[in-house]
């Protein structure tokens, strides 16, 4: 039998509105998609806000030869994360921070990618728009920036129900 304990279900957490994340991972075709949308390369550092198990990272490390930082609040899935890098020998190119999503410096990030509710891309648009303006590529999975055009989207995974939205610097206002 299943255990119900809210510790294993993440639904009552995001329900109490103190998640910036929906309660569930991107499948693993909408990772791989989202990272050739965002044409990830060796030469990135890719970062995820509100990475989750870490799965975008470890595949930008794994399938594009990148770098990446991942960033979740959630301590059990920070150690899933730690435990999957470990796992794949991924220490060098993939880094796990446990912490606010919105208190972390993203200056050296060149993609930025996200599965966040509304409300917390509008929390860090003003960070994200810094961060554009100095050439970064950000890309969210389902829900955009309400203040800014995206400069290319796609609907991806089974069923094309997956949004994808795509910003440069291209998408900031004159």
């Amino acid at each position: 039998m299943a255990d119900d304990s809210d510790e294993d279900n993440p639904l009552p957490r995001w329900l109490e509105g103190d998640s910036l994340a929906p309660p569930c991972q991107a499948g693993y075709d909408v990772v791989q998609a989202l990272l050739e949308f965002a044409g990830v390369t060796a030469k990135d550092i890719v970062y995820d806000l509100g990475c989750g198990d870490g799965r975008f990272c470890t595949e930008a490390a794994e399938k594009f030869g990148a770098r990446s930082c991942g960033i979740e609040i959630e301590e059990d899935l920070v150690q899933s994360f730690r435990a999957a890098v470990e796992a794949k020998g991924l220490q060098q190119r993939v880094r796990v921070v446990h912490g606010d999503l919105l208190e972390q410096d993203l200056s050296d990030a060149t993609i930025i990618v996200m599965y966040l509710l509304p409300e917390a891309l509008a929390l860090l648009e003003p960070k994200l728009i810094r961060e554009l303006s100095r050439g970064c590529v950000v890309v969210c999975n389902t829900w955009g920036l309400k203040s800014l055009v995206p400069v290319r989207q796609a609907a991806v995974g089974p069923f094309s129900q997956t949004n994808l939205l795509m910003y440069t610097r291209d998408s900031l206002p004159p």
